[in-house]
């Protein structure tokens, strides 16, 4: 039996189906001590869990069957009870379809010591490990998952009403297909085949061989499910073809199709899978609400508390549909510029604004920070969840907007060099204090190398590192004296401190990347053996560039810079922009030679600053003739590309489920002095506390304050913060 399939049925058992569970514990149970025996009828606190068994042959051992979910009292009133029931009990067997664990380890203690007894918990997890092993109990499990699991598949596959930001039962329909499918398909499948194969399956859903539909209803269906004015006949036959071969039944003289036994099956196993997902996202979204609204002081009543998760579940899904839309848009018109990495507040408010929903202060400020914390710092379930929508919501986006999707697809570059800007860097180092699991930047780049994509950065960019680096210790020698730092505080400097580390060791850690004689050389050395980037210039190249050009591309940056950047030197600020005119027209002029069309480029600049994706467009009208295509490609859009372009293959099933689903962004200039002072004061007061609990609480005490002062974000970035600060502290703390 699958195990999703029995857990969803545990999962879905409740008050009322005590007489269910009792089957399945019966039968569990007999395999393990034989007969058992009803040796205390139903009283005391009422139900049908009231009842208790024992074996007929040893009277020491106690049976208690029940679904409630506040076990410890259960047991405790359970051992009371047995005083005058079974006075020669000696063992407690408590049966439960929860989720126990080592939460009853306080009430094992108390029945050891006040009642005798020893506790024995058959929990969820003890169920699942057993479900297979005898086909008794697989039987029981079976019986009980048609009773619980397959009317509520087929309730989800009949109205897919999980997807609200998708307007027609028929896109619905679709998308759950593709969502059900994608993940298990050959990841060396054409996008084509993957996604129209998904769209027959859904058109069949309701099928067998007795209740069959003709060739041209499958057509109708599928035609349904996309936008109209396309003949789809010969991808609908194609799919038809190669499925006719296993998942579905063809009777030929009379042109009509059902799904196989085998494909109900499997469908109904998958549908399963898919709804106990759901429901512990559901469980992690409703935890993530009732852990910040504790954070935030605020009081949330129950009703309060069901609509914050279904917004934070609405909105989320919004946003994910957002970005597949905005990714498929970007490739189909091969500008790939088009599609920049943003931070989370205006998507938020953008889905909002779309579902029309305006909630009340404190449930707006609680479902920010809990989508923020979802995106941020997510793995398991919940970003297998959101992955899943978000690939369903992309190659949707793709079929809607060609219906040939791998032709498209193709036409992306694959291997070739991407440089990356200084503020790709930085948190790359950053990530080096953060959990395995929240090294977002890092496995972006772990990814794409294993794909075989070149990572290289120019001197200049090696430059501005050991340049921040050195900010960052004079931060932390100015903060270490007790004065006032003028301006933000260096990016590093902030993430360190965010990490709960004091400014005197700043500089140990510092050493990790450099030395103090050779910094430049040092910082090139950690990244070529650590992140496989190595050093590659590109002035050569940017020095061929037409002198109008050139001109004019530098005084666009010369103009952000200096906007950007007024507290410093006028010479620093040409630096800085000699590396971004470097860098962008030094990869314009490396496509001279490539000969390839726009999504086929093989080199590409990869940042996140704001002004390099709107150089394209502010060129127009300042220079004669046509701009060249824009080589900047954002972070976003590069993982959006490895997991769904023609590279998608080459990364293996344990990196895939390490990647983020999106990168977070936010487009600020650094923390501010007044935020390091109060983290040094968190520090100050709860110096004691161990190091994981004292990061928790430092980066709660940053979420508030940087929420408090709003998110900047026009006019580009000069450092990656925010996204970057929250991945470093969030470690899913007790």
């Amino acid at each position: 039996m699958h195990r999703d399939r029995f857990e969803l049925a545990l999962k879905q058992l409740n008050a009322h189906d005590g007489a269910l569970f009792e089957q399945l514990a019966s039968a569990f149970a007999v395999l393990e001590f034989g007969e058992l025996r009803t040796v205390a009828s139903v009283g005391g606190d009422g139900g049908r869990d009231a009842r208790l068994f024992s074996p007929v042959d040893d009277d020491t051992v106690i049976f208690q069957y029940s679904v409630t979910g506040d076990f410890s009292g259960k047991i405790l009133r359970t051992a009371e009870r047995l005083k005058g029931t079974a006075p020669s009990a000696r063992e407690l067997i408590y049966v439960t379809n929860q989720e126990v664990g080592t939460k009853v380890d306080e009430v094992k203690r108390r029945l050891r010591k006040e009642y005798k007894l020893s506790l024995d918990v058959w929990d969820r997890a003890w169920f699942l490990d057993r479900v297979n092993l005898n086909p008794q109990a697989e039987e029981a499990a079976e019986s009980l998952a048609k009773i619980k699991v397959d009317p509520l598949a087929a309730s989800a596959l009949g109205v897919p009403s999980s997807l609200p930001s998708l307007s027609s039962a028929e896109e619905q329909e679709a998308a759950l297909f593709l969502e059900l499918t994608y993940g298990d398909e050959d990841r060396h499948k054409g996008l084509t085949k993957v996604g129209f194969e998904s769209l027959v399956r859904a058109a069949l859903r309701d099928t067998d061989s007795d209740s069959r539909i003709a060739r041209r209803e499958v057509h109708e269906r599928v035609s349904s499910m996309l936008p109209g004015g396309r003949d789809y006949g010969d991808l609908v036959d194609g799919a038809l073809r190669r499925l006719s071969k296993g998942a579905i039944r063809h009777w030929s003289r009379s042109d009509e199709f059902c799904l196989s036994y085998d494909a109900s099956l499997r469908l109904k196993d998958r549908m399963a899978s898919y709804t106990l997902i759901q429901q512990k996202f559901r469980d992690e979204v409703q935890s993530r609400v009732v852990d910040m609204a504790n954070i935030e002081s605020e009081s949330l009543s129950t009703a309060e508390t069901a609509a914050a998760c279904a917004l934070v579940e609405a909105a989320l899904d919004r946003i994910l549909l957002e970005r597949g839309k905005s990714f498929a848009d970007a490739l189909v018109a091969s500008r790939i510029s088009d599609y920049q990495s943003e931070s989370l507040e205006p998507l938020i408010d953008r889905a909002m604004r779309d579902m029309e929903k305006t909630p009340p202060g404190k449930i707006r400020k609680i479902v920010s920070f809990v989508i923020s914390s979802i995106v941020n710092s997510s793995f398991g379930v919940t970003r297998e969840y959101m992955r899943g929508r978000l690939e369903s919501y992309t190659l949707f986006s793709l079929l809607q907007a060609t219906p040939d999707v791998q032709k498209t697809v193709v036409k992306l570059f694959s291997g070739g060099a991407i440089w990356l800007d200084a503020n790709l860097i930085l948190p790359v180092l950053a990530e080096e204090l953060a959990d395995d699991e929240n090294r977002s930047f890092t496995r972006l780049l772990q990814a794409s190398r294993d794909c075989g994509i070149s990572l290289r950065v120019t001197s200049g960019i090696v430059e501005e590192i050991a340049s921040h680096m050195r900010r960052s210790l004079a931060y932390a020698r100015v903060a270490g004296q007790g004065h006032r730092w003028d301006g933000d505080v260096p990016f590093l400097a902030a993430a360190y401190a965010a990490s709960g580390g004091v400014p005197a060791a700043l500089g140990s850690w510092l050493e990790n990347f450099r030395g103090s004689e050779q910094p430049l050389e040092d910082v090139a050395e950690y990244l070529s053996e650590v992140h496989g980037v190595r050093v590659q210039e590109l002035s050569d190249e940017a020095a061929t560039a037409d002198i109008e050009l050139r001109g004019e591309v530098k005084e666009i940056w010369h103009e952000a810079r200096a906007r950007r950047l007024n507290k410093f030197a006028p010479a620093t600020i040409q630096i800085l922009v000699n590396h971004d005119v470097e860098c962008y027209l030094g990869v314009v002029q490396r496509r001279k030679k490539e000969n390839r069309t726009p999504l086929g480029f093989n080199s590409w600049w990869l940042t996140l600053d704001g002004t390099a994706y709107k150089v394209n467009e502010l060129l127009r009208g300042r220079i004669t003739g046509e701009p060249p295509l824009s080589p900047v490609m954002s972070p976003d859009f590069l993982l959006r590309y490895l997991e769904i372009g023609p590279l998608r293959a080459q990364i293996s099933r344990n990196m895939r489920s390490e990647l983020p689903v999106m990168l977070d962004v936010s487009f600020l200039e650094g923390v501010s002095p007044d935020i390091m002072r109060v983290v040094e004061q968190v520090r100050a007061e709860h110096s004691n506390l161990p190091g994981r609990v004292l990061r928790r609480k430092i980066r709660d005490t940053v979420n508030r304050l940087k929420s408090a002062g709003g998110r900047l974000t026009d006019g580009g970035v000069a450092l990656v913060e925010q996204e970057v600060l929250e991945s470093i502290v969030s470690s899913n703390l007790e």
